[in-house]
C-alpha cells in the first residue's frame, strides 16, 4: 500500500513493507504550484499527472493507497467520558461534535478509542476526528484518478501519534513540533498516550522569503540557503536573524499557550521537543527553541524521521 501526504512545498510517497519496520521506498517531490491549498486541492489534473509520473519512474506497483492530511479544516477534539454503554457513547460524542461544527451533515465524522493515561482510570478517551466532506470528496476522485484503490483518509495529528509509537521516538512528554511549509503542528503525546494537537499558521515558506528578500535571491535558492547555510548565530546575518525571529515570535507565543494548557489541564509539564518537518532544519534554530523554553530539544537521528512520519502512520492501519 502506498502512503502520501500532500504538502504545500513537497508531497511525499512510500510504500509499506512488513518486512521493514519503517518502510519500503520513500520518495519526496516538489508539489506543483497552486495544486493545494490548506488541504483542499485546487488543480486536480496537474497533481495527478505529478504522482503518476513519480509512481511510472519508480516502477510502484502498489495498488492501494491511504492519503494524511493536514487542513485547519479539519476539527480534532479528545474527550473523557464517564463509564458508559457503547450506543450511549455514540450518543455523546454525536452531541459533543455538534459544538464545534456549524452544520454536522457537511462534514466526514469518525472517532477511535484511546487509551487511558493510567491503570486506575475510569474514563473513556475518544479521539473525534472530522473533515468537511468536500475535502474528502477530492482526495477519493485523486484516488480513482490515480487508478488506485483507496483503503482510508487519515488526519495528520492521528497519522504522526501511530507513527511516533511504532518508532519509538522518545519516552515521556513529547511536545512533536512539526515546521511545514504553510503551516506547525503541535501534537502533545504523555508516555506514549495521545494528548491533543493544535495547528499554529505559520510555516518555513516565511522564514524563507524572508531570507530571500535579505540576499537577494529566488525562493527555491533561499530555501537551500536556509537548510544547509548558517544564518542564527553568525554577525553578518544578525540583520536577518532578527526578522525571522521577530516573524518567529507568534509561534513561541502560541507554543507558549499550548504548554501552559496543558500544564493547567493535566497538571504536567512537557519534558522534551522534538523537531520534525523541512522548517526544522533551519540551522540553529533547534539551539533558539532550547534556550527560549528551557526544555530539551532534538531532531530524530534517522532524516527520513523528519519527512514521512505522518504519511508512515497512515499505512499502520488498525494500530
Amino acid at each position: 500500500m502506498l502512503g502520501i501526504e500532500i504538502g504545500n512545498l513537497t508531497t511525499k510517497i512510500l510504500t509499506g513493507e512488513k518486512k521493514n519496520k519503517f518502510f519500503g521506498k520513500r520518495l519526496m517531490i516538489k508539489t506543483p504550484s497552486n495544486v493545494i491549498t490548506d488541504g483542499k486541492i485546487v488543480d486536480m489534473n496537474s497533481l495527478v499527472e505529478a504522482i503518476t509520473e513519480v509512481i511510472k519512474k519508480n516502477s510502484i506497483k502498489e495498488r492501494q493507497v491511504c492519503f494524511t492530511i493536514s487542513s485547519s479544516y479539519n476539527i480534532l477534539r479528545d474527550l473523557e467520558l464517564p463509564p458508559m454503554k457503547e450506543e450511549e457513547i455514540e450518543k455523546a460524542l454525536y452531541y459533543e461534535i455538534e459544538q464545534y461544527i456549524p452544520v454536522a451533515e457537511n462534514y466526514v465524522i469518525d472517532h477511535r478509542y484511546l487509551p487511558p493515561f493510567g491503570e486506575k482510570d475510569k474514563k473513556i478517551r475518544v479521539l473525534i476526528a472530522s473533515s468537511p466532506k468536500e475535502i474528502i470528496e477530492k482526495y477519493v476522485k485523486l484516488s480513482e484518478m490515480l487508478k488506485l484503490k483507496l483503503e482510508a483518509i487519515d488526519v495528520y495529528s492521528n497519522s504522526l501519534y501511530k507513527a511516533y509509537k511504532k518508532v519509538g521516538l522518545a519516552e515521556g512528554i513529547v511536545a512533536i513540533i512539526d515546521i511545514g511549509a504553510a503551516a506547525t503542528n503541535v501534537t502533545v503525546i504523555d508516555n506514549g498516550n495521545y494528548v491533543f494537537s493544535r495547528r499554529i499558521e505559520f510555516g518555513g515558506n516565511k522564514i524563507t522569503q524572508i531570507i530571500a528578500n535579505a540576499l537577494n535571491m529566488n525562493f527555491q535558492s533561499a530555501e537551500e540557503y536556509k537548510k544547509t547555510k548558517k544564518i542564527i548565530g553568525e554577525e553578518r546575518h544578525k540583520d536577518i536573524e532578527e526578522t525571522i525571529f521577530l516573524s518567529f515570535s507568534e509561534v513561541l507565543q502560541q507554543l507558549s499557550r499550548i504548554f501552559d494548557f496543558y500544564y493547567a489541564t493535566y497538571h504536567k509539564s512537557i519534558q522534551k521537543i522534538v523537531l520534525i518537518g523541512g522548517g526544522s532544519k533551519l540551522l540553529g534554530l533547534k539551539e533558539y527553541i532550547e534556550n527560549y523554553f528551557k526544555i530539551p530539544a532534538f531532531m530524530p537521528p534517522v532524516e527520513d524521521y523528519l519527512y514521512f512520519l505522518p504519511a508512515y502512520g497512515c499505512l499502520l492501519r488498525g494500530e
